[in-house]
Order: structure tokens, then C-alpha cells, then sequence
């Protein structure tokens, strides 16, 4: 009788084992799956600050760029980048940060 209770608990331990293992398994290849689709699907490409607490992105989602305008408050979507604005991103000068600061405070308006 000691025998066949034995043989029960062991092969219950290592079916349990064997179930934790595969568990482990499985739940590690969903995490790696997961991070590997979403690393570098949304990046801030570059900033800039307007006042101390209103800052302008361009952020890329995918192959698709946005100009987006945020303060304590809010976030709004300025407008969306096609691709003649791609080349021309990199090198945004002062001039055209004041043009949007402006629009960004009318937005903020109302």
C-alpha cells in the first residue's frame, strides 16, 4: 500500500512540475513577443519648450508624424506631418517655433 501511495505523490509532484515549468514558459515567449511589436512604435523625435510649462513634439507613431502641443492642463494635436514636412523637421527654425507658439495660444484661448 506505502508503494502505491509513493508512486502517486511522485508522479503528482512532477505533473505539477512539469505544468509550472511549461506556465513559465509560455508566460515569458508572450512578454518577448510583446516588447519586441511595440519598442519604437512611438518616439519623441525632437522638442522644444515654449515657456516654462508649454512644449511643442514631434512625435513619430509608426511610419506617421504629429506636431503635438502639451502644458500641465493639456495636450493637443497640432497637425499632422506629411512627408514634404519630413526633411524639413530636423532643421525647424525659431522664426517658425514663434508661428506655432502663437497658434498654440489660440488654441489654448478657446
Amino acid at each position: 500500500m506505502n508503494g502505491y501511495i509513493m508512486n502517486f505523490a511522485v508522479y503528482t509532484m512532477a505533473m505539477i512540475g512539469f505544468f509550472a515549468l511549461a506556465l513559465l514558459v509560455y508566460k515569458k515567449s508572450m512578454n518577448f513577443n510583446q516588447n519586441n511589436n511595440n519598442k519604437d512604435f512611438l518616439k519623441v523625435e525632437n522638442s522644444l519648450r515654449l515657456s516654462p510649462s508649454k512644449t511643442i513634439y514631434v512625435l513619430k507613431a509608426g511610419k506617421e508624424r504629429f506636431l503635438i502641443a502639451s502644458d500641465p492642463g493639456n495636450t493637443s494635436m497640432l497637425s499632422k506631418l506629411d512627408e514634404n514636412n519630413n526633411e524639413h523637421i530636423n532643421n525647424i527654425n525659431i522664426k517658425e517655433f514663434k508661428q506655432t507658439q502663437n497658434t498654440v495660444k489660440r488654441i489654448n484661448r478657446g
